[in-house]
């Protein structure tokens, strides 16, 4: 099966359990902290590493106790692990984090400029696009230098493209286009 494919089905069935249970903002809250924790790459060769299952297992519900995560969750890393399917979590994460986003009419906005934004244009952006989309807009903001000025938008799939570059791009086509 794909990875992408098992961290959609394993985030839904995680999706799932924690909205009936009313617990989606602690999974998610631990999800985040466990995923932090396996970036840690010596963490991760330890629970990877030549050390029994049922070892693994209890480390695992160790973490999961020490973020507060809810029993549900314990379980969700012990069905992980026997299924090998550990190495999947920062995939589930984000599966995870769309679904909830989701759920509470938010979607992320993926932000390139030239230089670092003011919060005050990130929050102008945030609310054009809130307009736009008819959902809570986040944004996230990466510098690209390459961009010379302006800034590109990416959210709910599309790309809204401001940049000089790009604005440089399609003059030079027509220059050359007679």
């Amino acid at each position: 099966m794909r990875p992408d494919a098992v961290a959609r089905r394993y985030a839904r069935a995680l999706f799932e359990l924690a909205r009936e249970q009313s617990e989606l903002d602690r999974v998610q809250a631990a999800l985040a902290a466990v995923a932090r924790l396996l970036d840690d790459p010596a963490l991760a060769r330890a629970l990877t590493g030549p050390i029994t299952g049922s070892r693994r297992i209890a480390w695992l519900r160790e973490i999961a106790d020490q973020t507060g995560a809810p029993a549900a969750f314990a379980s969700f890393l012990q069905l992980l692990e026997e299924r090998d399917r550990l190495r999947h979590l920062p995939a589930i994460r984000t599966v995870f984090d769309a679904l909830v986003d989701e759920r509470n009419g938010v979607t992320r906005a993926a932000v390139r400029s030239a230089d670092a934004l003011a919060d005050a244009v990130v929050a102008q952006i945030a609310d054009t696009f809130s307009g736009i989309t008819g959902k809570t807009v986040k944004v996230g903001v990466e510098v690209a230098p390459e961009l010379i000025a302006g800034i590109i938008v990416e959210v709910d799939g599309r790309v809204y493209d401001g940049s000089l570059r790009t604005q440089l791009a399609k003059l030079h086509r027509q220059m050359a286009a007679g």
